[in-house]
């Protein structure tokens, strides 16, 4: 008899994941939180529909910070299904994957005859007729269930228990280590390291026409800047890529999430972002201005906007970190059929956008799964 295989998230990781144990032989059902569809070309139009992104998303920036808004992909596809698929070659992970992939550079995108598509119109793609895999959409998962020390199942959040005989979270960085807390697993590093990429939008009047929803990217040192049309606005947003800092996903006395990320604690990484957004600038100095710092008040504005505004870089990662928290088959320690695999278990963000590298850390793991005979019936 096929093992049965729960995979919590149908995401960038989750739609490897599940694509890869079907096609293998195993009984996968995935439990997706969002919605499934087509993936728009419009990004702006992609992340406003309904189901594409975690609703009332909150989260702390810096410290002490105001609670807001953050973006995290939702549905099947995740965030694939709303970014702008930017694919670096660089990353932790350098398995091959099999996204389609267009342009040149760092404007590397995947792409599919110029048109977005999502890890999952890819991968699911390519599952043979007749596997046993079963989507669900709209299934919110409260916590995993567990057996004499083993996990034997999920339960939902209106009290449905689904049962396997493993049992991955591919959730993302902060939903992964959110649903361990709930589930009472709070070992040593469940949660900790959160990252992102601190990023902050330059806005200025888009005077030189370029075409709307234009989108194109460049890289100097630890800076990366994406250039993009939004209505009649042009926006310049610098991102540090290699960031020190890290936060941590906890749950409070009522057993809430609590999502701190604790951007920008050094001062190397306030004087990166306040050198790259004087240059930006300085380089824009020809458009009419519509959001940018004042002369003198570059730092200050930085993390005023970090602390208040929804990022556009919105790359969380970290949470159960591989090493400490998983082993290198994202394995739990100490629970040997429970399974992390997404951005939560990068020890250190990627200096890259992390859609590629999750993907190839999924191939990565399914790929061990597979040479330790986890799959097979």
């Amino acid at each position: 008899m096929a093992k049965r295989w729960i995979v919590v998230g149908g995401g960038v990781a989750g739609s490897v994941v599940a694509a890869r144990l079907a096609t293998a032989g195993a009984a996968v059902t995935v439990l997706e939180l969002g919605v499934d569809g087509s993936t728009p070309d419009d990004l702006h139009e992609a992340a406003s529909l309904p189901g594409r992104t975690i609703e009332s998303l909150l989260v702390r920036r810096i410290d002490n910070g105001p609670l807001v808004t953050y973006t995290s992909g939702s549905g099947i596809g995740g965030g694939s299904s709303i970014n702008p698929g930017w694919a670096a070659r660089t990353g932790p992970f350098h398995h091959p994957h099999q996204l389609p992939l267009e342009g040149d550079g760092l404007q590397r995108r995947v792409l599919r005859g110029g048109s977005r598509v999502s890890v999952s119109d890819v991968y699911f793609g390519q599952v043979p007729s007749g596997v046993s895999l079963h989507i669900r959409t709209g299934s919110a998962v409260e916590r995993v269930m567990f057996d004499n020390g083993l996990a034997c199942g999920v339960e939902l959040g209106d009290g449905e228990v689904i049962e396997g005989d493993f049992v991955v979270l591919c959730a993302g960085a902060l939903m992964s280590p959110a649903l361990l807390l709930k589930s009472g697993i709070d070992g040593d590093g469940v949660g900790r390291g959160l990252q992102d990429h601190p990023s902050v939008a330059l806005k200025y009047r888009n005077d030189d026409q370029r075409p709307q929803g234009s989108i194109q990217m460049y890289r100097t040192g630890q800076i990366q800047v994406v250039e993009t049309v939004i209505g009649d606005e042009f926006w310049v947003v610098p991102a540090l890529m290699r960031p020190q800092s890290s936060g941590a996903v906890t749950l409070d006395s009522e057993s809430s999430v609590e999502i701190q990320f604790r951007l920008c604690q050094f001062e190397r990484e306030r004087a990166e972002i306040t050198n790259s957004v004087n240059e930006v600038h300085a380089a824009q100095s020809h458009l009419e201005p519509i959001e940018v710092p004042g002369a003198g008040e570059e730092t200050e504005w930085i993390m005023q906007q970090i602390a208040t505004t929804t990022p556009v870089y919105s790359h969380a990662s970290g949470g159960c970190a591989m090493g400490s928290v998983t082993d290198r088959c994202g394995r739990m320690l100490n629970i040997d059929n429970l399974f992390v695999v997404d951005a939560s278990v990068f020890p250190a963000i990627p200096s890259v956008n992390p859609m590629v590298p999750t993907v190839q850390l999924a191939e990565t793991v399914t790929g061990r799964w597979m040479a330790e005979g986890l799959v097979s019936n």
